[in-house]
């Protein structure tokens, strides 16, 4: 009898390499969130723009449901864009990922991140569910920037990069 199903047997690489992808392009979208924090001075010019204000502005005046519709609709396109991340490795490589990711962080992520905000108050007020869910995500934001908080201190203050830091400034003044 013919199998219709390729087993692995036939295709021994095929899942692990998968795997590794997702689990690499994973580990740079979290590099990625990780490091979004040192971007704040770029999110506080945009929040400072007349057309952040009037959406979020439009987004808080709708009722509660449509704005966690919103919210979620806007999450959906985050993680969306995680498919296109993948896709994008698969025909155009890494750099094109890379790039794919940060575009996709600063964009879908900002507008992700200002709906949520505009509606946040009148879901958290309407949905008990919604407020625990907003604490826990809060928690686990709070453990994430602990954790990076830990590991940038420990590297900034490894003698290893003190050394490498010197060497940069030492070739940036023999360069010039």
């Amino acid at each position: 009898m013919i199998d219709s199903i390729p087993s692995r047997k036939n295709h021994p690489y095929r899942f692990p390499f998968l795997r590794w992808i997702g689990r690499i392009v994973g580990f740079i979208y979290l590099l990625v969130t990780l490091l979004f924090g040192p971007i704040k001075p770029i999110a506080a010019w945009f929040q400072q723009q007349r057309f952040i204000q009037r959406y979020q502005s439009w987004v808080s005046s709708f009722p509660t449901a449509w704005g966690l519709a919103i919210s979620l609709s806007s999450l959906v396109l985050l993680e969306l864009s995680k498919i296109a991340v993948l896709l994008t490795f698969r025909h155009a490589g890494w750099l094109a990922a890379i790039l794919v990711t940060l575009f996709a962080k600063a964009s879908i992520g900002y507008f992700a991140h200002i709906t949520w905000r505009a509606a946040r108050p009148k879901v958290i007020e309407a949905y008990q569910w919604a407020a625990r869910i907003d604490a826990w995500v809060e928690t686990q934001m709070a453990k994430l920037r602990a954790f990076r908080d830990r590991w940038s201190h420990l590297l900034k203050h490894h003698p290893g990069y003190l050394a490498a830091l010197r060497a940069v400034t030492i070739l940036k003044r023999w360069l010039h």
